[in-house]
């Protein structure tokens, strides 16, 4: 049985005219139906798959806002000016500095505006220094803001309607965990504290599976989608789900309204202020990411089934145009995938649980390390090398401790993955190299190399742990360096791994309230771009963690707001 429709939902068929008509329910989606529908708009939000959430669900929830109010009232301050310079030399030339200023002026006001009026709230995540520390305005924190845990309660009957949270975000058995939980779940072998937390939250999940499907204790990307949805539903919002946008009508010179298959019927809904287009880019279509991705059969997609670059392509059809090169066509992720018995993939993103802690290395085809394993960014890494596939390799004591991939800390599920063949083993290097392919000369002086500097602290092929952002990835409890340690004790293992992205960047040229612009540089009337439909403001080199989040909310924000003075 699916989820169940919202109380405000309309028959298929009937004549619907609304202020605004918003196509995609993520991050983006709801902040501007949410903020159009607070400012008095009759909004109508249409959402293509059966959940609402968007690729916002999945994610870590956090938005990168510099000079936030509630970095201030933590004692953060930040000089005029520095996040401006920051991104200019981060993303360098094609920096839309038009787009640039909207952002940096609006953020602010976004966070403020939701805290204020719905059921969005959020907190500085301290310790999170920004991405790249070689650029002038560079903040080693307060510009990460992350949302607070949420009771899937509170949504009520919609419960069922919010797209659950990648298995990542879960602990064994699907007990969901925040960044704030992760240090209880490494510790709770060694801590009666974390022991106590971990207990604590394992209770109350057992509790919940007796009413409900899944745990309504809600972390990170999965709060923020809770918080949003329970936002719009208070908002008045009306929320249609299964039903895709099949075309814009455009009419008289502008974009009039939308098109919409409901219940297998076409429905025509017009909007009297705009359409704003939030439907995910294009990373669930595979011509597309033939055409814009590298490595493309290679390369593996987390995003949700939906975003198969409908936004786009109907904007496209009008007049509306891809904003130039970006320096990368997406948000990339190093993904390992497990074939289950039925045939179907099971994706891991490895973000932060695995990759970057000490004792564990990338090595390609050659056996080689080919990047640092503890940057935000080893996809690029992986490409530039042409490392595609890779492997990532650590020891039995790594695995104990930390896990590997779809192995949880403490070594849960590890014999089972052996058995599927996700995880590769052997009681040498020399034995794992054959395994996995490479040259056991070469792999095993690669590893011998990475031992040595291990135990010294420092990482002369690839300088791992000594920017601060690295810190994040590693284990600070680790010395001399929290991101290096060695690779020893037998047996070894081994995991597969992919390309892949949360996220594409490229998208529609838009100008600084959101609207869509053809390719002579003319508004499209009517019609808005916001979240994955919009191109990236950092055009594929984000600045730090929660970028992309918060590039889709702000002008989500900032498109709802120019709806709201339109006549």
């Amino acid at each position: 049985m699916g989820p169940p429709e919202p109380d405000n939902a309309h028959a298929a068929g009937e004549s619907i005219v609304k202020d605004v008509v918003v196509v995609g329910s993520g991050g983006a989606g709801l902040t501007a139906a949410t903020v159009a529908a607070r400012h008095g708009l009759d909004v109508l939000l249409v959402e293509k798959t059966a959940y609402f959430g968007g690729t916002t669900a999945l994610s870590g929830g956090g938005i990168w806002v510099p000079g936030s109010s509630l970095a201030t009232q933590a004692g953060i301050h930040e000089e005029p000016g520095m996040a401006s310079r920051y991104v200019h030399e981060v993303v360098g030339p094609t920096l839309r500095s038009d787009l640039l200023e909207a952002f940096l002026a609006a953020a602010p006001s976004m966070v403020d505006f939701l805290q204020t009026h719905t059921a969005v709230r959020f907190k500085v995540q301290r310790g999170f220094a920004d991405w790249h520390p070689q650029a002038s305005g560079f903040s080693r924190d307060g510009r990460l803001l992350c949302p607070l845990e949420f009771d899937g309660r509170a949504l009520g009957g919609h419960f069922g309607l919010l797209r659950p949270p990648l298995a990542e975000f879960n602990a064994p058995g699907g007990l969901m965990i925040g960044l704030d939980d992760m240090g209880h779940a490494a510790n709770m072998s060694r801590s009666f504290t974390s022991f106590r937390h971990m207990a604590r939250l394992a209770l109350r999940y057992g509790v919940d599976r007796l009413r409900y499907p899944r745990g309504t204790r809600l972390t990170m990307g999965n709060a923020l989608a809770a918080r949003l949805l329970r936002s719009a539903l208070d908002a008045r919002v009306m929320l249609w789900r299964n039903a895709p946008m099949e075309s814009l009508v455009y009419e008289g010179g502008r974009v009039t309204g939308v098109v919409v298959i409901r219940e297998g019927i076409a429905v025509t809904v017009r909007a009297r202020r705009g359409v704003v287009l939030s439907s995910g880019g294009f990373s669930a279509n595979a011509q597309m990411r033939h055409q814009h991705i590298p490595f493309p059969a290679h390369h593996v997609s987390l995003v949700p089934e939906g975003n198969t670059g409908d936004g786009l392509n109907t904007a496209m059809a009008l007049g509306g145009h891809f904003d130039g090169d970006n320096l990368s066509n997406a948000g990339w992720v190093v993904v390992s995938v497990l074939r289950k018995a039925d045939g179907t993939l099971q994706k891991f993103p490895h973000l932060f649980l695995d990759r970057g802690k000490p004792g564990c290395i990338a090595v390609n085809a050659q056996g080689r390390r080919f990047g640092n394993e503890s940057a935000t960014n080893l996809v690029e890494a992986m490409h530039r090398t042409g490392s595609v596939p890779a492997h990532l390799v650590c020891d039995h004591a790594f695995i104990r401790r930390y896990g590997l991939g779809l192995v949880r800390p403490g070594g849960w599920g590890l014999q089972r993955l052996i058995a599927a063949g996700y995880v590769i083993t052997a009681p040498t290097l020399e034995g794992l190299a054959d395994r996995i392919g490479a040259p056991p000369v070469d792999f095993k002086a690669a590893v011998e190399r990475f031992n040595a500097q291990a135990d010294f602290g420092v990482d002369d092929d690839f300088q791992r742990g000594s920017n601060p952002a690295d810190a994040f990835m590693g284990d600070a409890t680790h010395q001399p360096n929290a991101c290096l340690g060695p690779i020893r004790k037998s047996p070894f293992y081994a995991v597969r791994i992919f390309p892949g992205d949360s996220t594409t960047t490229l998208g529609l040229r838009v100008d600084t309230r959101a609207r869509v612009l053809d390719t002579q540089g003319a508004v499209i009337p009517g019609l808005q771009a916001v979240g994955l439909d919009m191109n990236s403001l950092w055009r594929g080199r984000a600045p730090g963690n929660g970028a992309n989040n918060t590039l889709g909310m702000t002008f989500g924000f900032i498109a709802a707001q120019a709806l709201a003075q339109a006549q």
